[in-house]
């Protein structure tokens, strides 16, 4: 697939795939809408390539992923690359790039100059859960997949509370096909997002993942990466 990574603001147009790598700096993404802290923030320029959180995860065996600018955390699988909590990464170019904070990451190049799967901490100005993570569904899938000759089609919204009981939000899967993919690449994906409505807009977390070969993220774990989004540092 040909993909524009974001990598915190700086635009890497690629022939290989959905890559990985460590966020720069100069981040053009716009502030996050947070549905924890109500407000709005811009994005900083990071100093560390990844962090390790010594936080106790919700989701047993998982690690923590902070993000204070949108004064938020959630648990991702223990081999998941956890950048540090300033930086911010996704995908495009700007205009058309979809990025946001508390970034991981995971399965780098595990095909030639691919990484299986991405996610983040975003938001929107749309206020309707199930139409914010259905948009943005869509738009990660065209800026992270988009030789994607559908552009990805979303699947019903369905409903997803966080396991603390503070959020009560929406689910969704956008599917797609990968016309381009190398040899032992993925010739399929799955844009999972969950949406919750925030005092202004939405806030949305995307996982981003090459599907149908192994380790690939499936809906359920997605559901528990989602379930475990909760306030941090408010």
């Amino acid at each position: 697939m040909a993909v524009a990574l974001l990598v915190a603001g700086v635009g890497l147009a690629t022939a290989a795939g959905k890559r990985g790598g460590d966020p720069g700096s100069n981040d053009p993404t716009p502030g996050l809408v947070s549905a924890l802290t109500t407000s709005l923030r811009p994005a900083t320029s990071p100093k560390a390539a990844t962090a390790v959180s010594n936080e106790t995860p919700v989701v047993p065996g998982y690690q923590v992923v902070v993000a204070p600018d949108s004064g938020a955390a959630y648990d991702v699988p223990a081999d998941w690359t956890v950048s540090a909590p300033e930086h911010s990464g996704g995908f495009g170019t700007a205009p058309h790039s979809v990025g946001g904070k508390g970034y991981a990451t995971e399965g780098k190049n595990y095909c030639p100059g691919s990484t299986r799967t991405v996610s983040f901490l975003t938001g929107t100005d749309d206020a309707d859960s199930a139409a914010a993570a259905t948009q943005l569904g869509t738009r990660t899938a065209k800026a992270a997949y988009p030789n994607s000759p559908s552009g990805g089609t979303p699947g019903p919204a369905q409903p997803l509370d966080s396991l603390d009981g503070s959020r009560h939000g929406v689910f969704v899967e956008t599917r797609g096909a990968i016309t381009d993919a190398k040899p032992g690449c993925a010739t399929e994906y799955s844009v999972y997002t969950f949406a919750t409505t925030a005092e202004t807009g939405s806030f949305v977390m995307v996982i981003a993942a090459d599907t149908g070969v192994p380790k690939a993220v499936d809906p359920d774990t997605a559901r528990r990466i989602f379930a475990s989004i909760r306030p941090h540092g408010t």
